[in-house]
């Protein structure tokens, strides 16, 4: 019999995390997947009777703010003295956690935002974020930010995935900037070539100019009502800002959709007006025109 597939969900009873645990447990009702909470003590000298406690509570808050649906689903809980940076990895593997689901507040809480850290060394696992304003319902409409000349096939066919487990309708939103008409029409043939790769019928590709990806996604949601946005990274850049509240031009009407980031090892930057992402790039032909001399 296949085990069912396990969401992880960190906990530290703040009223964030309640709204979270509210749609992870209809996410994961809806995907008949177990539920682990974990909740991670920091400093605080973690002793049998206190470690009892927290675990008590843990099911006390399930218990009372889990709709009825999500009180059918099996749960664990996980206390552990440290900080959720130290214990996520080994949570994970231990666990078997095919999904992290997590408010951004407590899953970036203590991290310096100019640190970017490897996705791999974060979670081993795709995360997804949940705006304490989002209300779970099953996915009707999903974007995907990708660069049609830079994909990865096991990606592409993930997002697929989901799609087909909601039958959701599949947007691909490629963003570029000011291009010429060569450039543009490069574009379009690599948009036309990927059309031709995805297995999923219910899917369009769409591409617009914007320099800059956030404000691309705020365009997208100002004007359309997308249920989850999907970006595929290397690191957490991309999460530290799209939770920042940093905006040019528009207000920020993605703050209403869960962002669900996958990895990839991309070769192009997330954005052209990504400075982070062009500096990498400074720095890696930096360095092999050292390693060259």
């Amino acid at each position: 019999m296949k085990p069912n597939p396990r969401i992880l969900l960190p906990f530290n009873f703040t009223d964030a995390c309640v709204a979270a645990l509210r749609y992870a447990s209809q996410f994961a009702s809806h995907l008949s997947a177990d539920l682990v909470l974990l909740h991670c003590a920091g400093e605080t000298q973690l002793t049998p009777t206190f470690q009892s406690h927290l675990m008590s509570r843990l099911r006390s808050f399930t218990d009372r703010y889990m709709n009825s649906a999500g009180k059918s689903i099996t749960r664990f809980c996980v206390v552990r003295g440290g900080s959720l940076r130290e214990n996520l990895p080994s949570v994970v593997e231990n666990h078997n956690v095919n999904l992290l689901i997590a408010c951004p507040e407590a899953l970036l809480e203590g991290n310096d935002q100019k640190e970017v850290l490897s996705l791999t060394d974060f979670a081993s696992c795709p995360m997804l974020l949940v705006p304490r304003e989002a209300v779970f319902q099953p996915l009707k409409e999903i974007v995907f930010s990708v660069d049609v000349t830079d994909t990865d096939a096991p990606v592409l066919e993930r997002v697929q995935k989901i799609a087909r487990k909601f039958a959701a309708h599949l947007t691909l939103l490629h963003l570029h900037g000011n291009l010429g008409a060569l450039e543009l029409c490069q574009i379009q043939k690599a948009a036309s070539a990927l059309q031709g790769q995805l297995t999923y019928p219910n899917a369009t590709i769409l591409c617009q100019e914007e320099e800059d990806l956030l404000e691309g996604l705020n365009d997208f949601s100002e004007l359309y009502t997308p249920d989850l946005f999907v970006i595929a990274t290397r690191d957490t850049h991309l999460l530290n800002e799209y939770f920042s509240g940093r905006y040019r031009k528009t207000s920020a009407y993605h703050l209403h959709t869960p962002l669900l980031n996958l990895y990839q090892a991309r070769k192009t930057p997330c954005s052209g007006g990504c400075t982070h992402c062009n500096g990498h790039k400074q720095e890696q032909r930096e360095t092999g025109e050292a390693v060259i001399l």
